[in-house]
């Protein structure tokens, strides 16, 4: 059963430029989602790199043999 926080929303209005709006339509149809769980994603990744830039760490994306193909910077 979910609870009262679960079931609240909040409702936000994004000015998007075409191509934001075309690049998260793309994202949501390769998800099988809506915009809002691209959202959801993006801000969950995006929270991750932080604590992991404020502990020191770094963010990789690397191939099947674990040989670096790029650094995430600038986050």
């Amino acid at each position: 059963m979910a609870t009262q926080n679960q079931l609240q929303r909040i409702q936000i209005e994004l000015e998007l430029s075409p191509e934001l709006y075309e690049t998260i339509n793309n994202l949501a149809q390769h998800l099988n989602g809506d915009h809002a769980e691209v959202l959801l994603k993006a801000i969950a990744l995006l929270e991750v790199a932080l604590e992991a830039k404020q502990k020191g760490k770094h963010l990789w994306i690397v191939d099947e043999q674990d040989n670096l193909e790029t650094e995430i910077v600038g986050i």
